[in-house]
């Protein structure tokens, strides 16, 4: 999976099943930790605490803003403007190829 960048906004994807669906905002990567391959420092981007969160082997509700997780776990959103721009881009290669057949 490609790395995020420092800033980059994600959505939860997997894991806790009451933080499914928040967005989250990448604080830094911080690579192979605590038995995770590529584990990821975040925050959600509203400020609020997450809705459950392991800490040790206890998993707690509402106890940080901050988490660490697996990248496997993080989808980053794509910027709208980036989303028009490449459907342009396909319109445009479409066009090409029928006017090349």
């Amino acid at each position: 999976m490609s790395i995020l960048p420092r800033g980059q906004k994600c959505v939860i994807v997997g894991g806790c099943p009451e933080n499914i669906g928040l967005i989250v905002e990448v604080i830094c990567r911080i690579g192979p930790h605590s038995g995770r391959e590529d584990a990821y420092w975040i925050r959600t981007v509203s400020g609020r605490s997450f809705h459950q969160l392991w800490i040790g082997k206890e998993l707690q509700r509402g106890a940080s803003s901050e988490a660490i997780t697996d990248r496997h776990k993080l989808r980053p959103l794509v910027d709208p403007k980036d989303a028009v721009s490449d459907a342009g881009t396909t319109e445009i290669k479409t066009k090409e190829i029928e006017v090349q057949n």
